[in-house]
């Protein structure tokens, strides 16, 4: 049985643990809300953007024929993965490194020669090891997600599509769904299907595509289309780091928040095995004690 000491000692160790894993929670809790607010907004903008897409359901043709959303032949794809720079966030980067490796097989299966573009220390650990192109690495990006740096990285992935002749740009991503779920997904970036965006998206959110076509375009189609699909892959790779991070601040509240409940249970249990170790010490003395006197009699 453990002396006192050593028990006391593990009992401060573990009360420790308990106010770092607590602040951690806290701190989570606070950018996760952040993140939120932030999501919610974007949706709402973003919703008004397919708006005008489905303006221009007559004038698909257009849209079809831009330079993002011509499907191109090629054997280069481009594979974006978001993980955290950090752990303690629970199973997040092990959900993210194993649907990147499982889509990374489906892409070989398809004939695909890929490269990485990868934002997250964890999944750089974990890809650098082995035999892939790493054509781009951040760790800065998903610390603190703004438009700007948003904005950066749609450009970067634009002018691989355009200029490098990659057929395809996808990326895996957790997807926020509430503080205790996050799914990792697997979406193509580019080439943008606009046929497949409105029609889901008008589903969605029951949209009267008829309504909608009556609108008043201003100026041009053409000029719309020029600048509205640029700004739409903008849009969807801020709500994926968006996502990303408001999954990564969950999946770590979580985790947090079960550490903490832990170590109380522990702590508990150890208090309980304390005072044992202490009633059966203040027993046998009180039986020493008794016993030297009888001798002494």
């Amino acid at each position: 049985m453990a002396s006192l000491k050593e028990v006391r000692t593990r009992i401060t160790s573990v009360k420790s643990t308990r106010q770092i894993t607590s602040a951690m929670k806290m701190v989570s809790a606070s950018k996760l809300r952040k993140a939120q607010n932030a999501i919610e907004k974007l949706r709402y903008y973003a919703g008004h953007l397919k708006d005008i897409l489905s303006d221009l359901n007559n004038t698909f043709p257009l849209l079809q024929n831009h330079e993002l959303t011509i499907r191109k032949e090629g054997e280069k794809a481009l594979l974006l993965i978001c993980s955290s720079n950090k752990g303690l966030c629970g199973p997040y980067n092990t959900h993210i490194l194993k649907k990147a490796t499982s889509c990374i097989n489906w892409l070989e299966e398809q004939k695909y020669k890929i490269s990485l573009y990868i934002i997250g220390k964890k999944a750089h650990d974990f890809f650098k090891k082995r035999e892939f192109e790493i054509i781009h690495y951040d760790q800065e990006i998903n610390e603190k997600v703004s438009f700007e740096s948003a904005v950066q990285v749609a450009n970067h992935l634009k002018n691989k599509f355009v200029e490098d002749d990659f057929t395809r740009i996808d990326t895996v991503y957790n997807s926020f769904k509430n503080v205790v779920v996050q799914q990792p997904v697997f979406e193509t970036i580019l080439p943008f299907d606009v046929l497949k965006d409105v029609e889901k998206d008008a589903k969605k959110n029951d949209f009267d595509m008829e309504e909608h076509r009556k609108h008043i375009l201003e100026p041009t189609p053409e000029d719309i289309v020029t600048d509205i699909i640029p700004k739409v892959i903008d849009i969807e790779v801020f709500r994926i780091l968006l996502d990303s991070y408001a999954s990564e601040q969950g999946a770590r509240m979580t985790a947090m928040h079960k550490a903490t409940e832990n170590a109380s249970e522990l702590i508990k249990d150890l208090t309980l095995t304390y005072n044992k170790v202490r009633q059966a010490t203040i027993t046998r003395e009180l039986v020493e004690i008794v016993a030297g006197a009888e001798a002494l009699r």
